[in-house]
């Protein structure tokens, strides 16, 4: 008795803490089984061509076109992506092999380059073909669409700004540098 004599206002912190917490559990219970959202997505539009559509906000005619062209790009590049998973997959058993071969794993590596470099055209064609259907505010959001799948950075982004020379770039502070 003399223990929670003495340690009561940790008991009460405690205690308010598990009815914190309960009613939190209770909360994320409740969202997640109360009906969700309804997705309304637009006829003929697959759910690439969906994403597309709201970030970029495509008309109706834009979204029937886009979907054309991520269907051919995807009926286009599934025998490369084939390719290129079947190159990956024996250059990592050749990797893998007791005794390597050196001229085989340069080989293997100049095969999956070669496949890369027609999935870069591929996907640089579809950009191209994406990009004409779009007006001038479509298009700066679709490359920074593209610019994000591709790990790319985007002209002034964020506090600095980009240089084609890259001569001024912002420190981290806040300071401006020169190289």
């Amino acid at each position: 008795m003399n223990f929670f004599l003495r340690n009561r206002a940790v008991i009460w912190v405690l205690a308010g803490l598990l009815i914190i917490t309960m009613s939190v559990l209770a909360s994320m219970v409740y969202h997640t089984w109360t009906e969700p959202e309804e997705v309304v997505s637009q006829p003929g539009c697959s759910s690439s061509c969906q994403m597309l559509s709201n970030e970029l906000e495509l008309t109706g005619d834009q979204q029937e076109q886009m979907d054309t062209i991520l269907n051919h790009f995807r009926d286009s590049s599934s025998a490369l992506v084939s390719e290129l998973r079947q190159s990956r997959l024996a250059l990592m058993e050749e990797l893998q092999s007791d005794l390597p071969d050196t001229l085989r794993i340069l080989q293997l590596s100049e095969e999956i380059g070669a496949v890369q470099s027609r999935m870069t055209r591929l996907a640089a064609s579809q950009y191209l073909h994406i990009r004409s259907i779009c007006d001038p505010e479509q298009q700066q959001a679709l490359s920074n669409v593209y610019c994000d799948l591709f790990g790319c950075p985007r002209v002034n982004r964020g506090q600095g700004e980009e240089c084609k020379d890259n001569s001024r770039q912002r420190h981290r502070n806040g300071r401006m540098t020169r190289e």
